[in-house]
């Protein structure tokens, strides 16, 4: 049986912006367009700390019309290959309508796992991971 990812990730796209209303804080750009989709990022600092077994060093939230539309987590020095590995060991269930992207940007030494809605990659490959076996 496929497991949900969500149950992993800890934050469902298109949960309301009310469900996470006294844990986030609107950070710059406060609201930005993008494939006209007016988005506002909200960095976390609820609860959750760690996310697929991994401490995480930021948590960003998007939400466009009250909807979560991406999340990033992004977590210290390169994990890349360890995410990569949890969500393989996971036998994850990933919906056709979000896309994943995993990447590490060594000038600020964080990996960061971003997913989203796939309306808002309209006009670019985010290197799609879907349905990880």
């Amino acid at each position: 049986m496929k497991n949900d990812i969500y149950e992993h990730l800890k934050f469902r796209l298109d949960d309301e912006h009310n469900d996470f209303e006294f844990e986030i804080i609107s950070i710059p750009p406060y609201e930005f367009i993008e494939n006209n989709l007016s988005l506002v990022p909200y960095e976390y600092f609820g609860e959750i700390n760690e996310v697929l077994g991994l401490k995480v060093k930021q948590i960003l939230l998007y939400f466009n019309a009250d909807r979560l539309m991406r999340v990033e987590l992004k977590y210290k020095e390169n994990r890349v290959e360890n995410l990569k590995n949890r969500l393989t060991e996971l036998l994850v269930y990933f919906p056709n309508s979000v896309t994943l992207k995993l990447s590490y940007h060594d000038e600020e030494d964080v990996t960061i796992l971003m997913y989203q809605k796939r309306v808002l990659n309209k006009f670019y490959d985010f290197g799609v991971t879907k349905n990880v076996k």
